[in-house]
């Protein structure tokens, strides 16, 4: 007898061990392909003005930590993302940890961090300059810190955000609502007391008159979800409202979510402060779907995987056409590119190449935005400059530059 109980106990081990071993091979993969689609997608941006404001004009965290990658690794499109792309991986390690004490099982876990990493609002976050994966990593390392009952480390991440930026008064006020639930007496006075200082230091806009952006701002939810999955989002908050237990997650989630939704009735929001807050909910979402599809015997569970293959389909195509936005350019786009979403991070790379090819580093650029975006890769602006740059229509220019994309002519401009 204690042969076989010693074989089934290795067997057990043998098989822990193996399931270990994929596992760390499963994450050196999902970091993989998430790098290589993630510098892919870089590959293919150019500079925006909003990147090119934060980068030259903002004092702000933001534009330090890109301006000293920049000034460390040379001023290209890599190394100006590069903080944003580190962000999001160390983002990425904390999800996992977080998710530990929400899912019990490893596969969840897994499953977790993998919808998590190919989210498309968290694929833009990861290689745009933008203060979203900050946001996060803030937030994802408080929550963290107090579920692992480190509530002094808590306190003081919680503390250092008011000194960062306006955005966390969202989650001083999911803190707040969490505490006067569960009587959390110093979480809810200094999530209070941070709350009134943001109120009085950082100004807010929350004026105006209805103006229908309620539709608009559900539909910007959809596109960084991905539709199916933001229908489940909706879905799990309100069963978790109704039945299950409201974690800290839960609450700074349910707050940031319900907040822009009653703001965007009078006003259009910037969501850039709220989204970040919804997307670090999918350990909620996965808890959600593995409790349902759990609980019913295997025949019962047909139709949970047919929605949850339709809705990681649907989240593979959303992120698809994000990542590989230049095939639009083929089709969709081919009569129109100035109207596609990705116009405003394009063109410019090409065009400074361009200018530079025919030995123009320097020039007057009658388009303001275009001349700072230009600026970053070496083109300088000067309006003393005998040679004018414009996208209108010159007769007899010196130059003529066109900007293809798959042999399809989607701009140009002209130097007279």
């Amino acid at each position: 007898m204690d042969s076989i109980f010693l074989g089934h106990r290795n067997l057990k081990l043998m098989k822990k061990a193996k399931f270990t071993i994929n596992k760390d091979l499963y994450f050196i993969l999902i970091f993989a392909v998430n790098l290589a689609v993630l510098l892919f997608g870089i590959s293919n941006l150019s500079i925006s003005y909003y990147e090119a404001e934060i980068f030259f004009n903002e004092k702000n965290f933001v534009s330090l930590i890109a301006n000293v990658s920049c000034k460390i690794f040379g001023q290209n499109d890599y190394s100006l993302r590069l903080p944003f792309l580190l962000i999001h991986f160390i983002n990425s390690i904390l999800m996992y940890k977080l998710s530990k004490k929400i899912l019990k099982r490893r596969v969840d876990r897994i499953a977790c961090l993998t919808l998590y990493m190919f989210l498309p609002g968290i694929i833009a976050s990861a290689i745009l300059v933008n203060f979203a994966g900050i946001l996060i990593f803030f937030t994802l390392l408080f929550i963290y810190l107090y579920e692992i009952k480190k509530d002094i480390f808590a306190l003081f991440v919680l503390i250092t955000t008011v000194f960062i930026d306006k955005s966390f008064l969202v989650l001083y006020l999911g803190v707040f609502f969490y505490s006067i639930y569960y009587k959390n007496r110093p979480f809810c006075i200094l999530s209070f007391l941070l709350f009134i200082i943001s109120i009085i230091f950082y100004d807010f806009d929350i004026g105006g008159k209805p103006k229908g952006f309620f539709a608009d701002t559900i539909g910007i939810y959809a596109a960084v979800f991905s539709p199916f999955l933001f229908l489940f989002f909706v879905y799990a908050i309100y069963r978790i409202w109704v039945k299950e237990e409201k974690t800290l997650l839960w609450f700074i989630v349910v707050t940031a979510f319900c907040s822009s939704l009653l703001l965007s009735l009078r006003q259009r929001v910037e969501l850039d402060e709220f989204l970040p807050y919804v997307v670090i909910s999918i350990p909620l979402l996965v808890k959600t779907f593995y409790n349902s599809y759990r609980i019913r015997l295997p025949n019962f569970r047909r139709k949970h995987k047919y929605v949850a293959i339709f809705t990681i389909i649907v989240l593979i195509f959303s992120s698809s056409i994000l990542v590989f936005n230049q095939i639009l350019y083929l089709n969709i786009f081919k009569n129109e590119p100035k109207k596609h979403f990705i116009y405003k991070y394009d063109i410019v790379k090409e065009l400074a190449l361009n200018l530079k090819n025919i030995g123009i580093q320097e020039l007057n650029i009658l388009d303001e935005e275009l001349a700072l975006r230009l600026e970053f890769y070496g083109v300088k602006p000067n309006l003393n400059n005998d040679m004018v740059l414009t996208e209108f229509y010159i007769e007899k220019p010196k130059y003529n530059i066109l900007i293809y994309k798959f042999s399809n002519n989607i701009d140009k401009f002209y130097i007279f």
